[in-house]
């Protein structure tokens, strides 16, 4: 699929290509697990990025460990209720902006493009992040996974986003850093650029084009 020539918005996934937020949530899982007496590693806990929530029982599974998504988000409640974790991973101290993206996104609308964030993460938490880096009004559209039926990799989060922006796939181009986000993308009909500027390396080998850093996005 080429690139189109001419397109008329960007839609940002959040996680990785926003905010390089997932070696928190990583490092976070792995204290729920042990409270669950699951001995995963960090590595371990790193192969969930971009992943659903469905693929928690799994990892436990991993070690011989049976326990339900809801056991899992039991622990988390626990310890936010010690104060062990904040509320939102978009709380913690370490967490960043990914460099360039601000830049980018002012290049986009100054240029007359849309923009637009599309998350699988529930508004609350997408919304206390926009509030902590000032992001709101970078965005055209928000579509967060509480918004929709389906999550990705399903297309309905970005074919919604698109629908609020009543433009077309065709004139779109998706920013992914996951396989699973890269699916719905592709799904949608959009073109997809793969990010690989996140501290996690994922596969983006599906994606339309790679794309190593914010610098390197050509709007022409």
């Amino acid at each position: 699929m080429a690139r189109p020539e001419k397109f008329d918005c960007v839609l940002f996934d959040c996680d990785g290509v926003i905010v390089d937020s997932e070696p928190i949530a990583a490092e976070r899982n792995v204290k729920v697990y042990h409270m669950l007496s699951v001995p995963v590693t960090y590595e371990d806990a790193l192969t969930l990025c971009g992943k659903s929530a469905d693929s928690i029982p799994p990892l436990a599974a991993k070690y011989g460990k049976t326990i339900t998504l809801g056991q899992f988000t039991s622990a988390m409640d626990v310890a936010r209720d010690r104060g062990e974790l904040s509320r939102t991973i978009y709380l913690e101290p370490d967490m960043r902006v990914m460099p360039g993206v601000r830049e980018l996104i002012a290049r986009l609308r100054a240029a007359g493009l849309r923009t637009g964030l599309v998350s699988s993460t529930v508004s609350p938490h997408v919304l206390c992040m926009l509030d902590r880096f000032g992001l709101a009004s970078s965005f055209d559209v928000i579509i967060t996974g509480d918004m929709v039926d389906h999550h990705k990799p399903d297309p309905e989060p970005y074919l919604t986003a698109m629908r609020y922006l009543d433009t077309t796939p065709e004139r779109c181009v998706v920013v992914e850093d996951s396989p699973t986000g890269i699916a719905a993308g592709v799904a949608s009909g959009a073109y997809v650029l793969g990010f690989r500027g996140s501290i996690v390396k994922q596969d983006v080998s599906a994606a339309n084009e790679s794309l190593e850093s914010y610098a390197d996005f050509d709007l022409a």
